[in-house]
Formats: C-alpha cells, structure tokens, sequence
C-alpha cells in the first residue's frame, strides 16, 4: 500500500539540533507543534493507521497487531492508542520472556478487551502466536525480507479461525519503497536459484537499485513504474492476475489498484481517501483466507 509520508515526530529532535541534512527544516513544522501530542493528519502513513484502526473498531471485533522496527514508532502508536481509548499491550525488547508468555496468553483470550498488540519485530518478529488478532498492520519495511515474512506470519498461524488481513505501509516514493524493491529483487533472485523459476516478470537492475535516496514526488507507486507490468494501462489494471497466482506469487501477478473501487477489503476501501495512492493485494488460496 503506497502513502504520502513518514510522521515529523521521528526526525524533529533532529531539526531543533540542526543535524546535517536536517539543517532548517524546522521551519516547515507547523506553528506551536509538540512532539507531546500526536497528530496523525501530519503524516500519511499514521493518518490511515488512525483510519483503519478506527473502521476496524467501529465495524468488527476484529483485534489488530501493530509491527514496526523501531521503538520510537512503538511510542507514537501508543500515543495515538491513548488519544483514541484503544487498550493495548506492547512487547520489546525490554520485556522478559515470562512476561511476554503472560501478555501473549491474555491478548490471545477471546474475552480479552485489548484491541491492540504492539510488536517490535526484532523482538517478536518469530515464533510469536497472535491468533487473537486477524488483522496486522507492518508500519515500515526491514532491508531483509525474511524478518517481514516472520513479523507478518503472527496473525496466520493454526488456531486461527478468522480471514486475515496484512497491511504493508509503504510510503510513496521514498527510501521505504526502495527497500520493499530489494526485498522483491532478493526474492526474485532466490526464486530463479532455487525453484527454477524462469517467468519472473519483473527484474530491477544495478542502477535501479543504486536510487535508494532518490525522492519521487511525483509518482503515486514507484514500485509500480518500475515493474514489468503488461496488465495495466496508466497505472489501471485492465486484466486479472493469472489464474492460479497467490500471495506468494511475484508482485507483478498481483491486483493492482490506483483507485478504490478495486478493493475488496471495506477496511482499506473506506481508509483510501486519507492518503494511500496505491495499492498492490492478493488473497491465498489455502482455505481461502484472505490476505490484503
């Protein structure tokens, strides 16, 4: 799912300081701002956190488990979950085993009312169970792919009896949509190496892989632009993916959508026009569980 920006909270100490590459953009904060208080509408990527969270909340009892790499964002989310009266647990690194055990156990309890569980996926990112939730949302993407696949693997374990639903939050055209094209591309490799597969369909090359810190402002799914993709016409697909394609299949034989009216998913539907441009979906097969 591809969003507008990152949440000015993680880089304004950085700001005041003047650090280098952060040398006057203070002046681009809005007047009175405090890093004290969340305001989501200030970053794409927490705005529709904030919105599927509150349509999950208000139309399902659905519970939602909250991934990201670093503890900084773990303390926004928390903020934001104060601010909304959603009761939550958080797991890092800074908690025992026998603790976890504990919070994990209770969270995954039918008649439990916690509606959030915040992991860090370097600290939970494996061997978790949090059949409890069927809906996780990864905030931001690691440089391998496997940790994703790990921290994202929590909600769809046995046990669960619920259709699952996982969230990618991408944003548009930064360094996060390049790091997602080298997990693609490592994926890509691995699958050509190891399972002969000769139809991937999209290949990133040496130098495509090199714009890391390229900013496109004006693009609404950079990955998008530099797939090989023959099923879309200006950015609208015009043909399904192929019959038989899944979650696991490349990204290029997923649906692809540049509008809401795409999506099956009322969530993600109604949480569009907050601030996603793009959005790539699929569903497994297996007992047919969904997977957005």
């Amino acid at each position: 799912m591809e969003l507008f920006d990152l949440d000015p909270a993680l880089i304004y100490e950085k700001c005041v300081e003047e650090e280098e590459g952060f040398v006057g953009a203070l002046q681009l904060f809005p007047s009175g701002y405090s890093v004290k208080s969340l305001e989501p509408q200030l970053s794409g990527k927490m705005l529709v956190l904030d919105y599927i969270l509150a349509v999950t909340r208000s139309t399902s009892d659905d519970k939602v488990v909250l991934v990201s790499n670093y503890t900084q964002t773990l303390d926004l989310f928390e903020k934001l979950c104060r601010s909304r009266r959603y009761l939550y647990v958080r797991l890092d690194g800074t908690m025992s085993i026998r603790k976890r055990a504990k919070i994990v156990e209770r969270f995954n309890n039918l008649s439990s009312p916690e509606f959030i569980f915040m992991l860090s996926s370097k600290a939970g990112g494996c061997g978790l169970n949090l059949i409890g939730a069927n809906r996780l949302v990864m905030f931001d993407p690691d440089w391998n792919p496997a940790n994703d696949e790990q921290a994202m693997a929590r909600v769809w374990r046995d046990g669960q009896k619920k259709t699952c639903y996982i969230y990618r939050l991408l944003s548009t055209g930064t360094i996060e949509e390049k790091i997602f094209q080298r997990q693609t591309h490592k994926k890509a490799l691995s699958s050509c190496v190891v399972d002969e597969e000769q139809d991937v369909e999209r290949h990133f090359s040496l130098g495509q892989l090199k714009e890391l810190f390229t900013l496109n402002e004006a693009t609404t799914s950079d990955t998008h632009d530099k797939i090989k993709c023959r099923r879309c016409v200006n950015s609208h697909q015009v043909r399904p993916p192929p019959e038989g394609s899944d979650c696991t299949s490349d990204l290029s034989q997923w649906h692809h959508c540049a509008e809401k009216r795409g999506l099956k998913d009322t969530v993600l539907k109604t949480a569009w026009d907050a601030a996603v441009t793009f959005t790539f979906y699929h569903q497994s097969h297996e007992e047919q569980r969904g997977i957005s």
